[in-house]
């Protein structure tokens, strides 16, 4: 598998919009899907095999929601350098740069995607380098709201 289970989930957002309701405090359900992959000495058979697009479970607090709801969409198990995303009149951009434990270089993602306060849907293109050969993941993700946390 070597960097491809932890590739799949890096879609991300940004910043509240004052004409469209930034996503809503509460618990959300988010499933990241894979488009395509190519990561160098990683077989197209195993890289499949790791889209299981398992839901994943985050708690949005109000504080967060206010000033933060792009930790809403934050991929575990990466470390990021920068990220520069906004959320403005439905629509979200984005890029960062992050570190995975299984590549020997940062990997880039741009991402774009529509939102509401209930909803998100984004795509994601994530570049790097893998054995000093270049890799390419392209992700889809959504994102609902479920109500409050418990």
């Amino acid at each position: 598998m070597n960097g491809a289970a932890l590739l799949i989930p890096l879609a991300l957002a940004g910043a509240a919009a004052a004409t469209v309701p930034g996503p809503q405090a509460g618990r959300w359900t988010h499933v990241t899907q894979l488009v395509s992959a190519d990561i160098p000495g990683v077989p197209e058979t195993l890289i499949r095999a790791a889209d299981k697009r398992e839901p994943r479970t985050t708690c949005l607090t109000a504080k967060q929601a206010a000033a933060t709801p792009q930790v809403l969409l934050h991929a575990p198990g990466a470390t990021c350098s920068s990220r520069s995303y906004t959320l403005a009149a439905g629509k979200i951009r984005g890029q960062s740069v992050c570190r995975v434990k299984e590549l020997e270089t940062p990997v880039k993602t741009i991402t774009t995607g529509t939102y509401s306060a209930k909803g998100y849907v984004t795509r994601s293109v994530t570049t790097g380098r893998r054995n000093g050969q270049p890799l390419k993941v392209v992700t889809a993700t959504s994102g609902k709201w479920l109500g409050a946390c418990r």
